[in-house]
């Protein structure tokens, strides 16, 4: 509808334009309305005199040639139009709206209220857990979402324990729902509260064939998405952990990523902190390069350093560890699971496992179905040796098919 004039061919190019607004389930109002101001159906406004130069229609012709051809272009675009699936439904973003509502709910609540998230330590560990379960939900497309401790701990570069306090104390204050409980190998569910009804026609249902998404909705949440991914990935580095320069640390790195330049006295406003904190959060950063002056405060250095800086603190890898140390601890707890089942199941059906320390020639685990778990590693007195499982899977001997041999067991 934007091409000027008409194009080389007014008639054409008009009812080309009709036919993609039949296609897009459009109403005849919509289409008058177009026809007043869209360039591209300016046959329905004047016709060709035939010397070159085009007279303005009238208005009662105007009206019944549009009326005319868009009774054709709604007949061509029945034929066109595929069958409607059985059971398919207009899309509804009803469900999405109050996602993007309640996350920006939470992103206010860190702009209006850095008091709430800066008083302590604890609280600044909360506000990155929810920004972290928010973050969830806006990818996922759900108010509820599974999130074990320990993907949050990762998310945010904290500690397990550290997630886990921040988690119980969200739910204490009704910021966060627990929907369910973690259940074996199931992470527990969360919902990000208070519950935010959204108002009748805020985001009505669109036609089948609508290609028009709202613009609008999607937008704000690719923002979000965006805002929240930038936070937590500048604050989760090695050199923001408790070992290192600290949370808070990260949290002004990564406030300097949306802020040409900050003042100490704005970034200890926007934190919740006290001035003199700032202060020692600013010394800290300097002294490693990662900030540098600039005319209306601190700005971060054009080098990013934190990988240098890391290593001289003695941090580097710190993640990594963790990361793999998580790794390790659910494979023990995946292995304990199967150990259990296996007890509680019937003798007879319990099928023959090899001691984990025993010589295998299996390269590839071929066996159809469940992963096949060894013998679960037991103590003197018949209980489950942990402490020796983790041993295992700290060395990579429950890899399927690994080949080895410890003298140790």
């Amino acid at each position: 509808m934007a091409t000027i004039g008409g194009g080389s061919n007014p008639s054409w190019t008009g009812f080309m334009c009709l036919l993609a607004a039949a296609h897009a389930g459009w109403q005849y109002a919509d289409v008058q309305h177009a026809a007043k101001t869209a360039p591209g159906m300016e046959h329905y406004r004047s016709k060709n005199t035939g010397r070159g130069g085009r007279r303005t229609r009238s208005a009662a012709e105007a009206v019944e040639r549009l009326g005319r051809q868009w009774e054709k272009a709604q007949q061509y675009a029945a034929i066109q139009r595929p069958l409607p699936q059985a059971g398919r439904t207009p899309a509804d973003l009803t469900e999405l709206d109050g996602i993007v509502r309640a996350v920006d709910a939470v992103l206010s609540s860190f702009q209006v209220a850095p008091g709430r998230w800066g008083t302590s330590e604890a609280a600044q560990s909360q506000r990155s857990i929810l920004a972290a379960v928010a973050y969830l939900s806006l990818q996922t497309g759900k108010r509820v979402v599974a999130a074990s401790i320990r993907d949050l701990a990762l998310m945010t570069g904290l500690g397990r324990t550290t997630a886990a306090t921040a988690l119980t104390a969200l739910a204490g204050q009704d910021l966060l729902a627990r929907i369910s409980t973690s259940d074996g190998g199931n992470a527990a569910e969360w919902r990000l509260t208070p519950e935010l009804s959204t108002a009748a026609g805020t985001v009505r249902s669109q036609p089948l064939h609508n290609p028009r998404p709202p613009t609008e909705l999607f937008n704000t949440r690719a923002d979000q998405v965006a805002t929240l991914e930038q936070l937590l990935t500048d604050q989760r580095h090695d050199l923001f952990t408790r070992a290192g320069l600290g949370h808070l640390a990260g949290k002004v790195y990564a406030l300097l990523r949306h802020s040409s330049a900050l003042t100490v006295e704005s970034a200890a406003w926007l934190l919740g902190v006290s001035t003199r904190h700032t202060i020692t959060v600013f010394s800290r950063l300097r002294h490693y390069k990662l900030i540098i002056r600039h005319p209306d405060g601190w700005a971060r250095s054009k080098r990013d350093l934190r990988d240098h800086a890391a290593r001289l603190i003695g941090v580097a890898g710190l993640l990594r560890a963790r990361a793999n140390r998580y790794r390790n601890e659910r494979e023990v707890w995946a292995w304990w699971l199967a150990e259990v089942n296996q007890m509680n199941s019937v003798p007879r059906r319990r099928t023959r496992r090899p001691h984990v320390s025993s010589r295998t020639l299996q390269f590839v685990d071929d066996v159809p179905g469940e992963r096949q778990w060894p013998r679960y590693p037991r103590a003197a007195d018949g209980r489950g040796d942990h402490k020796e499982a983790r041993y295992w899977a700290s060395n990579g001997m429950l890899v399927p098919g690994s080949l080895w041999y410890s003298s140790a067991a």
